[in-house]
């Protein structure tokens, strides 16, 4: 009789964790934000082509620098440096996103320079002053994400 209540203990711990494996790799669009030194904001989403099994999302906005411009300003300092995360969204869970290719431009007038990105998302603000559009690419395999800010440098 022991010996059958020990086959089952071992056989329940198994199948119970046999269940922890399944994990959700369908993941939806990320969000974007920026850390600075002690604060961090959230980017807004612009141009979203994101297909997953569990989510089709699609977004265009025309005019971005417009759109940009209407949002809250950003203020940042000449040559800032800036940490760029992205999070899970809260509505599906997961956040495995394999090998993403990330950009950052800023936008001024028709005009677009790209921002270097080092390898832990870190890149600095240009030293002259103004208003910009920042934009912000993140395209993996589910799809591309485009997310935008007013940025002023001060």
């Amino acid at each position: 009789m022991k010996v059958y209540f020990h086959l089952f203990i071992v056989l329940f711990f198994a199948f119970t964790l046999t269940g922890c494996f399944g994990e959700d790799y369908d993941v939806g669009v990320p969000t974007a934000h920026l850390n600075f030194d002690m604060s961090s904001v959230q980017l807004s989403e612009a141009n979203i082509s994101w297909n997953t099994a569990s989510e089709d999302v699609q977004e265009t906005i025309k005019d971005v620098e417009k759109y940009a411009s209407s949002l809250n300003e950003i203020k940042v300092l000449p040559d800032q440096k800036v940490f760029l995360d992205f999070k899970e969204n809260e509505e599906n869970g997961g956040d495995i996103w394999t090998d993403p290719k990330i950009t950052v431009a800023l936008l001024k007038d028709d005009k677009r320079t790209e921002l270097a990105l080092d390898d832990s998302r870190e890149f600095h603000f240009p030293t002259k002053k103004g208003n910009y559009v920042l934009e912000v690419e993140f395209i993996n395999s589910a799809g591309s994400a485009q997310y935008v800010g007013n940025v002023v440098i001060e």
